[in-house]
């Protein structure tokens, strides 16, 4: 009797022992990030039968169980995943929110001062000093696209480090959760749950969502499964696979995310990398960086080609025809625009060498396009949209304009499959300059003039010619004869004929009635009144440019006008257009970012409902099983004495 006693008080004291045990190494991890508290489970062992029943033979420690739910902690996953993916939107938005949204010195303030400067020599054509602060005006304009443009640059450079480094840090803690699946398989050996190693795999696997959404299933032998995107394999046991960083095929200067497998290197769609840091940072350089640095490219074009073009439609204070005010890469025969960059991609097979120019910044997009032959049809798309415009081979040879941009094959041919990425306006501001050094090359005056002799006898009045000037086509030139004498001259009151240009001679009759415009030889002029047979206006040269600032009120009137995107927005329309965008989609982000840290918060309190150490809870248990083990240990004194008194009456 007092052996089966002793050892119940061993059993009791043993338990108590381990419950003091779990409670102290509940106690000094509640701070461990992914602890769950552990408790044991206890249970009766099988009695045994004696003469007068059943005797109890103590307790027993069947397991040390954590407090899990794999529920909450897959939601505490998640919410990671959504919560990383917000907040690294969120910081890199700021950031050009910053840029272009700098009220003093953004874009906005630099395009109204070189307009402002520019009216100036409106008003006074021939003051140098007002022609000086305009090349002034455009250097700074100039300087502040580049500035703007050199600092978007450097948020794409450090995008591509930090995907870099993102790619890493997910291989790192790949290569821990298949470490551990190994340690676990191999102490789960044992029929006991190793709990420690559980909570530090959980634990990887929640910062894995970090950094992409990862999820996770378990497998017989207690290892898990990790897949992230449309089902690629991250761990599979004690196996990791790794993620990297390429070259795109499309275009090199940009860094895709590749999924690499027995020495087979696969490149990842962008939108398969759902949730983490590494969407935000793909889709911050797709749906932003991209747009913005493009939307500026796109408006210093726009801006810079539409002055150079009016500038050809003047005089300068020299007699001489305007030229460009605005320096860049132009096409030799068309004097456009050249296309920012057109890339070969890596797989293609034929040796077509794919060229073109801006036709027409008017119809410019800020979206790159992508340049495909399928074997019968060549199909440029849209980027932005995924509009597509199919050209036939024949098209195709005669130089298609597509959304402004002109292309062409220049030499070789296309295999089907082969694709081209275009990008039109890249590089744009890094190559712009003021080329115009001296102010009197401003050509503020009109090329052309238009007088009446003294000897006319009737009340007719006119305007002074005004030079028809196509600014968002980017081949626009003056006509030859743009300058050349012609006359108008009326043969009754009621029609007139307008000599030409080349030859002198009358042209056909017309029709006249008061208030109308006429157009010839590149110009057009109003007239009015009521003129007399006999009565002429003569057209010829400007060659009194000094008081002349016809052509310098042209220019600043292209400030109003609606040149870019289709005929829809000014200049300075379009960049509060772009800085509006950013504005936007900042502050989603940031009311997507608190109301994730929310659902984050929450989702880790409910799991801390369940898996948390409540101190308060501990130390009523290190009581308990204290007590448990003063009296278990009491049990075994007793027995101790029973057994000495036994062995007295023996002897």
């Amino acid at each position: 009797m007092a052996s089966s006693i002793f050892g119940i008080g061993v059993s009791g004291l043993n338990a108590a022992n381990l419950g003091l045990t779990v409670t102290g190494h509940n106690i000094v991890n509640g701070g461990t990030p992914g602890y769950s508290r552990q408790n044991i489970v206890q249970s009766a062992p099988y009695p045994q039968l004696s003469g007068s029943g059943f005797v109890g033979l103590g307790v027993r420690v069947d397991e040390i169980r954590r407090s899990y739910d794999q529920f909450l902690t897959r939601n505490v996953q998640t919410a990671q995943a959504q919560s990383s993916y917000y907040n690294q939107l969120l910081s890199h938005l700021s950031e050009v929110d910053n840029i272009v949204a700098d009220p003093t010195a953004g874009v906005t303030p630099a395009l109204q001062d070189f307009f402002s400067a520019i009216q100036n020599v409106a008003t006074n054509p021939s003051n140098a000093p007002s022609r000086q602060a305009l090349l002034s005006s455009a250097q700074t304009l100039v300087n502040r696209f580049q500035v703007f443009d050199q600092r978007l640059t450097e948020l794409r450079d450090n995008l591509n480090g930090e995907l870099t480094n993102t790619t890493s840090s997910i291989n790192a803690i790949s290569k821990q959760i298949a470490e551990l699946n190994n340690q676990i398989a191999v102490q789960g050996g044992s029929g006991h749950p190793p709990n420690d190693l559980l909570d530090q795999r959980d634990e990887l696997v929640k910062q894995l969502n970090t950094f992409v959404k990862a999820t996770a299933t378990t497998q017989e032998d207690g290892s898990i499964n990790v897949f992230i995107g449309n089902g690629q394999s991250l761990v599979v046991g004690n196996q990791p696979f790794e993620l990297g960083v390429e070259a795109s095929p499309g275009d090199p200067r940009r860094l895709s995310i590749v999924y690499k497998q027995n020495n087979n290197v696969v490149f990842l769609p962008e939108n398969q990398l759902t949730g983490g840091k590494l969407q935000g940072l793909l889709d911050f350089r797709s749906k932003t960086l991209d747009t913005a640095q493009s939307s500026l490219n796109q408006i210093a074009m726009a801006t810079t080609q539409a002055i150079n073009t009016q500038q050809r439609a003047g005089i300068d204070l020299t007699g001489a025809l305007g030229t460009g005010m605005f320096g860049f890469k132009t096409d030799p025969v068309s004097g456009a625009p050249v296309l920012g960059s057109v890339l070969s991609n890596t797989g293609n097979t034929g040796n077509a060498q794919v060229t073109g120019y801006v036709a027409d910044v008017g119809q410019l997009t800020a979206s790159n396009y992508e340049l495909a032959f399928d074997g019968t049809n060549y199909v440029v798309t849209r980027q932005s949209d995924k509009q597509k415009t199919v050209l036939s081979p024949a098209a195709m040879a005669a130089g298609p304009v597509v959304d402004g941009i002109k292309l062409s094959i220049a030499s070789g041919s296309m295999n089907a499959g082969d694709r081209f990425t275009v990008s039109p306006t890249d590089g744009f501001i890094r190559g712009l300059s003021v080329s115009m050094t001296d102010p009197n090359r401003v050509a503020a005056a009109g090329p052309v003039i238009a007088s009446a002799p003294k000897t006319n006898t009737g009340s007719l009045t006119y305007s002074q010619p005004a030079v028809t000037v196509p600014v968002t086509d980017a081949t626009w030139k003056p006509g030859a004869t743009l300058q050349n004498p012609m006359t108008i001259n009326f043969t009754s009151p009621t029609s007139f004929t307008i000599t030409d240009p080349v030859t002198g001679l009358p042209g056909p009759a017309q029709a006249y009635t008061p208030g109308m415009t006429v157009s010839a030889n590149g110009w057009s002029m109003k007239l009015d009144g009521t003129p007399a047979a006999g009565d002429t206006v003569k057209i010829g040269p400007n060659t009194n440019g000094d008081a002349d600032g016809r052509n310098a009120l042209a220019m600043a009137g292209l400030q109003t006008q609606k040149l870019m995107n289709k005929g829809s927005v000014s200049f300075q329309d379009a960049y509060g257009q772009m800085v509006s965008a950013v504005g936007v989609q900042t502050n989603d982000a940031k009311i997507m970012a608190d109301a994730q840290d929310t659902v984050l918060g929450q989702a880790e309190d409910a799991r801390a409902s369940v898996a948390g150490v409540n101190l308060d809870e501990e130390a009523a248990n290190l009581l308990r099983y204290q007590q448990a083990y003063q009296a278990a240990s009491k049990v075994i004194q007793i027995a101790q004495e029973a057994f000495q008194s036994i062995l007295q009456i023996a002897n």
